[in-house]
């Protein structure tokens, strides 16, 4: 099966980059790459010495490959989205067949895109009073006047602050650890002998503490 699935994740990936266009894929391929994963990493934890065996650094480079190559081909069909959002908000030529292809998730997403890109385009282009059907913002410029502080017309709402994105690595925690707020927003919670992937920033401060094993994969 590992050979199987990393095959056909890969071969996806190449039909996607070599036509440029949207194309079906399996419902469920997401999921079968997780539960393949995390099998994979029962397998590695049921091994004796898992880091000093050939069987365990082959199993980490499984889990990498299969890791990397979903997270791609997320990246490309997320891009080709986003084109097909913006060739829609232009009025050029839309193919619905492409549309159909999408998940369930990544049409919500594509919705989501042309909805705010035309609420944008209302705001910046048109004048808008309240863009982005932004009740809240309104109400809150309503409350400064009232207190006495004029809020230039037209100011956008000072949005929240995003998560600093970074690259990923993929770690073997040596020991245990604290629970930490990593530089992509999210809370991790770490035990001795997890395998995880942590914004490469993150990675190198556990690594440099000698927490973590940083698992270097061959591209």
């Amino acid at each position: 099966m590992a050979v199987d699935l990393l095959e056909k994740l890969r071969q996806m990936l190449l039909d996607m980059q070599h036509s440029g266009r949207l194309s079906y894929i399996d419902p469920g391929l997401y999921d079968d790459a997780r539960t393949y994963v995390e099998k994979r990493k029962t397998d590695y934890y049921d091994l004796k010495n898992p880091l000093e065996s050939r069987m365990g650094s082959l199993i980490i480079e499984e889990i990498g490959s299969v890791t990397e190559t979903v997270q791609e081909i997320f990246s490309v069909r997320t891009r080709q989205i986003l084109d097909l959002a913006f060739q829609q908000m232009e009025g050029q030529y839309f193919d619905k067949e492409e549309a159909r292809k999408m998940l369930p998730e990544e049409r919500a997403m594509y919705e989501r895109i042309v909805s705010a890109i035309e609420e944008c385009r209302e705001a910046l282009v048109h004048g808008e009073a309240a863009p982005f059907g932004a009740d809240g913002a309104a109400a809150a410029g309503r409350s400064d006047e009232a207190d006495g502080i004029p809020e230039p017309r037209g100011t956008p709402a000072v949005p929240a602050p995003r998560p600093v994105r970074s690259p990923y690595a993929l770690v073997h925690i040596r020991s245990d650890v604290e629970s930490f707020m990593g530089m992509d927003g999210r809370t991790y919670v770490l035990k001795m002998g997890d395998i995880v992937t942590l914004p490469e920033n993150n990675a190198d401060v556990l690594c440099e503490h000698d927490i973590a094993l940083n698992i270097r994969l061959n591209k």
